[in-house]
């Protein structure tokens, strides 16, 4: 559940959850209580510890990235980046501690009857407040495009694997369509590409004019278009 949010989380979570366990006999509702928002899942217990596993690795996700991402727009004062360099610094962010992010939030997950995000992160991630506090304290009001280049530069140097662009949607390895970005609160290419923390990037097709201006400025030598 999820309090004071727009929603845009618990529908993330409920496209998700929905999506993968389709097959099973089960039940799943997104409900409005106040203005508390709900996804409710029932199945048979035999199939309950698989669907708790994935549910908590999407709700670290939704903290890992999407609260994190909220957490730097309204803590940051940047007035020498446009709206577009601020998502992109706000994205790379949260892409740069992601793996070790998700694994302290999962920690707190684990054992839970029900998950209350809002509470989790309020009460149970103070560590992890903590932790972006730091960053926040890094990063001066007189950032600007010469400072995100060179992090988003520092940051894409470390990639592994590779993710697949084709026809306006990303893919990883497994072939499995990327959708992290839209808990940014607008989906993209770029986006997901730095979510995914990818060394190569293989774009099939005709993509976007600004994922393509990306790839040829932070990917020279390791974007392939094909």
């Amino acid at each position: 559940m999820q309090s004071g949010f727009d929603g845009l989380y618990m529908s993330y979570l409920y496209g998700k959850v929905k999506d993968k366990f389709s097959y099973l006999p089960s039940k799943i509702d997104l409900e409005r209580e106040g203005d508390t928002t709900v996804v409710a899942f029932e199945t048979e217990k035999r199939y309950c510890p698989y669907v708790r596993k994935f549910t908590e690795e999407n709700i670290a996700d939704i903290i890992a990235v999407g609260y994190k991402y909220e957490y730097f727009k309204k803590r940051l004062t940047l007035p020498l980046l446009s709206e577009e360099e601020k998502r992109l610094l706000y994205t790379s962010l949260a892409a740069a501690d992601l793996k070790e992010d998700r694994a302290l939030i999962s920690e707190k997950l684990f054992g839970a009857d029900k998950y209350c995000l809002d509470g989790l992160f309020h009460f149970r991630l103070q560590e992890l407040k903590k932790r972006w506090d730091g960053i926040a304290e890094y990063i001066p009001a007189d950032f600007g495009k010469q400072s995100l280049e060179g992090f988003v530069g520092f940051l894409v140097e470390d990639g592994e694997g590779k993710i697949f662009l084709k026809d306006g949607k990303a893919y990883d390895e497994t072939y499995r369509v990327l959708s992290k970005s839209s808990l940014t609160g607008k989906s993209s290419l770029i986006g997901e590409i730095l979510l995914l923390g990818a060394e190569r990037v293989y774009c099939f097709g005709k993509t976007d004019a600004a994922t393509e201006a990306f790839l040829l400025k932070y990917y020279k030598g390791k974007a392939i278009f094909c």
